[in-house]
C-alpha cells in the first residue's frame, strides 16, 4: 500500500514543502505496519505507521493507497507545523477532486488516535507520536480555500499576531453578482488576495474585480509569491495588513515578534469597531 508522497500524488493532491534533508523526488512511498515487514528495493521507502489506516484505490482498484487523512497524519512528524496546515487546507478544496473532506473527519481520526494512544500505554507500547502537533494543527486548518500559498498567507499573518482572517468569504456585490474574496476581515472591511500571476485575461478580470470591490468601499490588498519568499518580506506584508486593518479601527492592532514553527498560538484579537471579537 502506498503512503506519504506517493499517496498525495495518487490522491492529485499538492504536496507540501518538504525538509530539505528528505528525498522525496525520486523514491516511492510504501506502508510498512512493523519494522520487520521492510524489504531492501531500490527507490523504495517503508513509512512505519502504528495508527488506524485508511484505505482506498485508484485505477479501478488496482493501485492501494492510504486515504487523505491517513496521509495528512502521517506527516505530522515529517513536515514544520504550518505545512502541516497546508496540508490540510489542500485537501478540503472548494473544488476538491475527489469529493469534500471536513474538519470533523480530521477531529474523528485523532480523536480515535488519542484512544490508541490510551490504549498502548496501558499496555505498556509504544505510543503514536505527533497527536499534539495534529491537535494545533486542527485549530489553523480551515476548510474551503482555493491555494497552499493563501493558505501560507493567512499562517503568516497568524505568526505575527494578526486575527485570523475569514476564508474564502462571500461578497454580493451592488449589481448582485457573488464574488469569494481568498481572505477578509469583513466586519472592517479589509480583503486580502493572492496574485499567482495568471495569464493577461486573468489579470484584467482580477484588475476589473479590486476595483469592484473598492467602489464597495473594501481595502484591498495584494499578495504575490515575492511577499512570502523570506522571513523579512513575510515581516513586511504582515506590516502593510496591519496598517490597513488600523485604517479602520478606533484602536491600533500590534503585531507580536515572529512566532517560530511549531509555536503559532491561538490568541483573541479584538477588531475595535465594535465589541466583537476574533478568535484565532
Amino acid at each position: 500500500m502506498f503512503a506519504l508522497n506517493t499517496a498525495l500524488d495518487l490522491l492529485g493532491i499538492e504536496r507540501p514543502r518538504y525538509p530539505r534533508n528528505q528525498q522525496t523526488e525520486s523514491s516511492l512511498h510504501v506502508l510498512a505496519s512493523c519494522n520487520n515487514a521492510r524489504t531492501h528495493l531500490q527507490n523504495i521507502h517503508f513509512a512505519l505507521w502504528e495508527g488506524p489506516v485508511l484505505e482506498t484505490t485508484t485505477h479501478y482498484g488496482k493501485i492501494h493507497h492510504t486515504d487523505a487523512i491517513t496521509t495528512w497524519a502521517m506527516h505530522a512528524n515529517r513536515i514544520p507545523q504550518e505545512e502541516l496546515v497546508t496540508l490540510g487546507d489542500s485537501m478540503m478544496r472548494r473544488n476538491a477532486r475527489f469529493g469534500t473532506i471536513t474538519l470533523d473527519e480530521f477531529i474523528d481520526y485523532v480523536n480515535r488516535l488519542e484512544n490508541l494512544n490510551e490504549y498502548v500505554r496501558t499496555n505498556r507500547q509504544r505510543p503514536i507520536r505527533g497527536i499534539n502537533k495534529m491537535r494545533q494543527a486542527l485549530r489553523l486548518m480551515r476548510e474551503g480555500t482555493d491555494s497552499s500559498q493563501e493558505s501560507r498567507c493567512r499562517i503568516t499573518l497568524i505568526r505575527h499576531g494578526l486575527p485570523c482572517p475569514e476564508v474564502n468569504y462571500k461578497v454580493r456585490s451592488s449589481n448582485g453578482k457573488i464574488v469569494f474574496l481568498d481572505m477578509a476581515y469583513p466586519e472592517i472591511k479589509v480583503v486580502i488576495e493572492y496574485d499567482g500571476r495568471h495569464h493577461a485575461g486573468q489579470w484584467l478580470a482580477d484588475s476589473k474585480r479590486r476595483e469592484a470591490l473598492e467602489d464597495e468601499g473594501w481595502i484591498y490588498i495584494q499578495v504575490t509569491a515575492e511577499n512570502l519568499a523570506s522571513e523579512n518580506e513575510e515581516r513586511l506584508l504582515a506590516e502593510r495588513v496591519a496598517s490597513r486593518i488600523n485604517q479602520r479601527l478606533s484602536k491600533s492592532i500590534r503585531l507580536s515578534q515572529r512566532m517560530p514553527s511549531g509555536r503559532i498560538h491561538i490568541r483573541i484579537a479584538s477588531l475595535a469597531t465594535g465589541n466583537r471579537r476574533i478568535l484565532i
